[in-house]
């Protein structure tokens, strides 16, 4: 299993989640879509594994939905 970890770029929150080697290797190889090589990963998880190979680009739950409110917010 690898540990995967990505800090949140607005309020530098931590998200560490751990993913199968496996696949963790094959998406830092660009070798298939999250979707594909996480399908049991929830949205949010999936937004941390990408986050955690980019470096940048991550948004927690929190911070993401500030900006990016939902239409029943606005």
């Amino acid at each position: 299993m690898a540990t995967v970890k990505a800090m949140c770029g607005i309020c530098a929150a931590k998200e560490t989640l751990t993913v199968s080697n496996t696949a963790w290797d094959k998406f830092n190889d660009r070798e298939g879509l999250v979707q594909e090589l996480f399908p049991d990963l929830s949205l949010h998880d999936r937004e941390v594994v990408m986050g955690a190979r980019n470096g940048y680009g991550y948004y927690c739950a929190p911070c993401w939905d500030k900006i990016f409110p939902s239409d029943d917010e606005e």
